[in-house]
């Protein structure tokens, strides 16, 4: 534990002589782990599922939870991307103090008065501490304040943020969420806010609650589940989680398509599927 606590400590100093030395690190530490951020593009390396080629060590994530602690803004969002790639899904990669300590960083990001800040915190929350669809793998424990603080993003009306939020509750499973989201689809399918819309059967899917079983039904050959945008690929995700009707093929071959890809590697990974 000393020798742990000695290196973050380094790393805090280290990280703490200047914003371009602390993302040129993040920058280097993940390209030692076969992971390429181009420009320092750390929200589009985790879009991607950018995964580790290199067996992640404990040490390695001193350096992101330094600058998780000590800065803030961009740097601050920067290591909470980089933090959440070399963990992977449900921080698998982390020990289980390595996830608090980044626990109670994001749970400060989704508190903060920076609306980039929050939706970094929110996206990176789910992906830290989603709980897997197979019920016999433990979830890893959901830091304090962490649900109530993704919960207090749906009071905003900024689509990003209410988006971010969404998928952060249905990645948690927070299965309180399933009435609130159940009318939160309804609303904005009448209000013709299609991606709101889709968000919320997202995250319903996620969740899994047998309520939601009759909604999918109904999507199928419903023209509003037509298209090939982030939404109409969210219903087939819903179809292939809730009632398994083959609409994974959909799925798989969105991930060939650029524009689509990112977001049907994610549902690839959800639903144990290698991911191309």
């Amino acid at each position: 534990m000393r020798v742990k606590t000695t290196s973050f400590a380094l790393a805090v100093i280290a990280f703490g002589v200047s914003a371009a030395s602390a993302q040129s690190t993040l920058v280097e530490l993940l390209r030692r782990h076969g992971v390429m951020v181009k420009d320092g593009g750390f929200a589009a390396a985790f879009d991607a599922h950018a995964a580790p080629a290199v067996p992640v060590t404990p040490g390695s994530f001193a350096g992101p939870l330094a600058v998780l602690t000590a800065a803030a803004g961009g740097e601050r969002i920067d290591a909470a991307y980089a933090f959440a790639i070399l963990a992977g899904r449900s921080g698998r990669a982390a020990s289980p103090q390595e996830l608090a300590a980044a626990g109670q960083s994001v749970v400060s990001m989704i508190g903060s008065g920076d609306r980039r800040s929050r939706i970094a915190g929110a996206r990176v929350a789910g992906r830290l501490f989603a709980a897997p669809f197979e019920r016999s793998i433990a979830p890893p424990p959901v830091p304090p304040g962490l649900v109530e603080a993704v919960f207090a993003l749906l009071n905003q009306d900024h689509e990003i943020e209410l988006l971010a939020a969404m998928d952060a509750i249905g990645q948690l499973r927070e299965i309180t969420a399933a009435s609130a989201l159940t009318e939160r689809y309804h609303f904005y399918r009448q209000a013709n806010k299609r991606a709101l819309a889709g968000g919320a059967l997202e995250a319903l899917a996620r969740i899994g609650d047998a309520s939601t079983i009759q909604i999918v039904k109904q999507l199928a050959g419903d023209r509003w589940a037509e298209g090939t945008d982030a939404t109409a690929l969210a219903v087939a995700f819903a179809r292939e989680r809730m009632l398994s009707d083959g609409s994974m093929a959909t799925i798989q071959l969105a991930a060939a398509d650029k524009s689509r890809r990112d977001q049907a590697r994610g549902y690839l990974a959800e639903l144990g599927v290698p991911v191309p």
